[in-house]
């Protein structure tokens, strides 16, 4: 399994809250309900990507740092 570096998983929180502004700007200036409850949900799909990749980046960025090796301490 293949890893996303942290870096990367910025774009694309950044990628998942833009798509879901799209999604809230779509869903506002629609005039068909369904279509506004279907723009609503995705919103807030995206934003629980984003969410949940800020999360694993942190898990992420976590276990990258615990797993280098120390370096010894100089007086």
């Amino acid at each position: 399994m293949h890893l996303p570096e942290v870096g990367g998983a910025a774009m694309t929180v950044k990628r998942f809250r833009n798509q879901a502004k799209r999604c809230a700007d779509l869903a506002r200036r629609t005039h068909d309900q369904d279509s506004r409850q279907r723009l609503m949900r995705l919103e807030v799909t995206y934003l629980q990507l984003a969410e949940t990749e800020e999360q694993l980046a942190g898990q992420l960025s976590a276990l990258t740092s615990a797993s280098e090796p120390k370096r010894p301490e100089t007086p």
